[in-house]
């Protein structure tokens, strides 16, 4: 398996590094990021240096501020496994993107977007509640 990303490259062992920094601690392995350039837009990394990690992004300034964006799952190896989007996406409105091996899973040249599972419903959920 090939590795990409700033954790394989090691720019996210320093604090230096990292392009995002934590906001809130939901629970023990839920996080809310932000990236540390408030001008950037927010992309979840790809990895994760912590296992079976949930990473969530919220909308920075505008009419969605504070609202939740999405949420990133990662394996046990650290990889992204999946992430839910809250934005509308073929028609989908609240939707997921699958990852393998650290790269989203393609169709064509666009992303595939999926209906979300019974599990990525509950993990929506709870973390609604926990914002």
């Amino acid at each position: 398996m090939g590795s990409n990303g700033s954790f394989a490259r090691g720019d996210a062992d320093t604090e230096e590094g990292r392009k995002y920094k934590c906001i809130a601690v939901l629970s023990d392995n839920i996080k809310v990021l932000v990236p540390k350039e408030s001008n950037k837009g927010i992309k979840l990394p790809e990895e994760s240096h912590s296992p079976n990690r949930i990473y969530v992004s919220i909308y920075g300034k505008g009419k969605k501020e504070g609202l939740l964006k999405s949420i990133a799952v990662y394996g046990e190896d650290g990889l992204k496994v999946y992430e839910i989007h809250t934005a509308n996406h073929e028609e989908l409105g609240l939707h997921c993107h699958y990852w393998h091996e650290g790269h989203p899973v393609m169709k064509g040249s666009k992303t595939d977007a999926k209906p979300l599972t019974a599990k990525m419903i509950e993990i929506y959920n709870k973390i609604l509640k926990l914002l």
